[in-house]
């Protein structure tokens, strides 16, 4: 592709989403101080149809792989070990197909920070997709607001709205519309290429790992060419 001169804008919407690009801004700007840790959530409301799990490519290269693009992308060093584990909640199908339908991601960054992820394919109340930053100067989170699908047992704290996002395709709403603009603008070369084909193989070596390591039961140190 690169040899081809041709541009290919990968699809990731967490990338183009006005929070997480405002989010991708402050830490790059140092306001966020050195990164401690990051936390990434995301559930499904609803699980996909059984039909698709077998060509899904499985939890980790389906579901996880937007965050597993996002966290590192966030963060902008090289991962280099990962540890993965899943289980099967949900639906026997999931297990059916070799898959699971929960799974959680350790990442272990080359300057000692960490990110844990966490991915399901069903949340009662609504699909729920957030990213937390805890810096040494600061502490930011994307993806909580009036529709976030949570129930705080505080006495003033937020209770699970009524119109809790449906899907991921209501969540990432303004994403999209970003994303469509600025293919445009690479189209036109206006902009630099903000998702291109080599940071996404990042993304796919990293579920590769996952993969290995939910089935090994062990971690799985990371080739130091894989970075953001």
């Amino acid at each position: 592709m690169e040899a081809s001169g041709v541009e290919v804008l990968v699809g990731f919407q967490r990338r183009f989403d006005p929070a997480v690009s405002e989010l991708h801004r402050r830490v790059r700007a140092g306001e966020v101080g050195d990164i401690y840790l990051v936390r990434a959530l995301g559930n499904d409301a609803q699980p996909p149809d059984f039909g698709y799990l077998p060509q899904s490519g499985g939890i980790f290269r389906d579901l996880l792989i937007h965050d597993l693009d996002a966290v590192p992308w966030l963060v902008g060093e090289p991962v280099v070990e990962v540890y993965a584990s899943g289980s099967v909640l949900v639906d026997q199908a999931f297990a059916d197909a070799d898959d699971v339908d929960n799974a959680v991601v350790m990442l272990k960054f080359a300057g000692g920070a960490h990110a844990v992820l966490a991915g399901g394919r069903h949340d009662p109340l609504g699909y729920d997709h957030r990213i937390e930053v805890l810096g040494s100067r600061d502490s930011l989170v994307v993806g909580l607001d009036p529709r976030t699908p949570l129930t705080s047992l505080e006495p003033e704290g937020p209770k699970a709205a009524a119109d809790a996002y449906p899907g991921f395709a209501a969540r990432f709403h303004r994403a999209y519309l970003a994303e469509v603009a600025v293919f445009t603008q690479v189209v036109a070369g206006t902009v630099a290429n903000p998702s291109p084909a080599r940071e996404s193989l990042i993304s796919l070596r990293l579920a590769e790992a996952c993969e290995r390591s939910r089935r090994t039961g062990a971690p799985v140190r990371v080739e130091t060419e894989v970075r953001a």
